[in-house]
Order: structure tokens, then sequence, then C-alpha cells
């Protein structure tokens, strides 16, 4: 999920103090790019066994993204972070640029990433539709070691397919279900991209 708050207090650039070494070398030019996606149809059903659930992951479309991650988590996420275990909010487009971002905020909490903007330099539209929460599952020991190791202010390249997601219990009962965001201009409930991630890279700044 993604969203914003309109208004920023003086305080917030004292909260940004500690974040504007990374900010400061954010390079553009290497997060310009717009997300690449495809949609697939007929691709097998994804299925992974973790804590006596099963948890199926229906492919929706091929996805790679490159961008500056302005937040992230890995813990206490919620009910289901054991098949989800990690969130990443990444900024790319016109957010990735060291000018906007010195005056913006992000926080991600509950599976939901906020913005805050300083001021008015780009819209809330264009904003919204290049900062985008992802929920990673990895496909892989070594995806999963990757992933542990980003950080704030990386750039990080991501490349997988876009998933549905239901698990189930050992009954076979389904416990939930949730679909994959397939558009970037979305925003609320349902707007996060849920991703099967093949393959992760991350650079410091």
């Amino acid at each position: 999920m993604r969203g914003f708050l309109p208004a920023i207090a003086l305080a917030s650039v004292t909260l940004l103090s500690a974040c504007r070494d990374w900010r400061a070398s954010v390079d553009p030019s290497r997060a310009a790019a717009e997300p690449e996606q495809v949609l697939v149809d007929g691709e097998p059903v994804l299925t992974l066994e973790a804590k006596g659930h099963e948890v199926r992951l229906t492919p929706r479309a091929t996805y790679r993204i490159t961008g500056y991650a302005v937040e992230t988590s890995r813990a206490l996420l919620d009910e289901w972070d054991f098949a989800l275990p990690m969130d990443l909010a990444l900024a790319w487009g016109p957010v990735a640029d060291p000018a906007v971002l010195r005056k913006m905020r992000f926080h991600l909490s509950g599976r939901y990433v906020s913005w805050w903007a300083e001021d008015g330099s780009l819209s809330p539209q264009v904003i919204q539709s290049h900062v985008a929460n992802h929920h990673l599952v990895p496909a892989s020991q070594d995806v999963a070691r990757e992933m542990k190791r980003i950080r704030t202010g990386d750039l990080v390249t991501l490349r997988g397919r876009l998933v549905d997601v239901e698990i189930l219990d050992r009954g076979g009962q389904s416990r939930f279900r949730s679909r994959t965001s397939l558009t970037r201009d979305d925003v609320g409930s349902g707007a996060c991209e849920q991703v099967w991630v093949e393959a992760i890279e991350a650079n410091p700044p």
C-alpha cells in the first residue's frame, strides 16, 4: 500500500538530518527508468510450505524495477510475514533526485508506506506513481540472503514475478488471499506489488 499526508511540520527537517548523507549521494540517472512489466497468462502456480501452511503464488506478470530503497521492514509485519518476510519501499524516476528526496520523509509500517513532502515541487500524483511498497518472497536462499543486506539508501534492482498470494492451513482452508498491484498509480489497500523475487542486487549510495 502507498499513501501520503500533504502537510509537513518544520520539525520534519530535523528528522531528515540523519538521512542526508544517502540522499545527497543519489544519482537520478541510475533509477530513471520506469518498471518493466509484461502480463503473463497460464503460468503454473508456485507452491511453498511455510510454518505448516501451504503458500500459493499465482504469477500475473514479469517484473523488473530499479529504485532507491527509501524504507525497509522485516519484523512483525503481520500474521503472514512467514510467507512475505520483507517489505521494501522503492523510489524511482522524478522522485529519485536529491533535490526532491531531501524535502521528503517516508514511513513504512503495517504493510503501508506513507510519505510527506515539504513543498509542491512534484504533484502528489507524480510522487505516488513513483514510490511503491513491495512485499517480497525470495525464490531461493541466495535471494533471501541478499534481501537481508538491503539498507535504506541502497540502489536496488529486483527481478521476478508479480504474484497473487493465497495461504492455506493444514486442513486446506484458505486463510489469506491478496492480489498484487499491476499498476503504479493506485493507492490504498491492494496497491502494493507482491513479488516472487528471482534475482536482487543492492548497491550502497
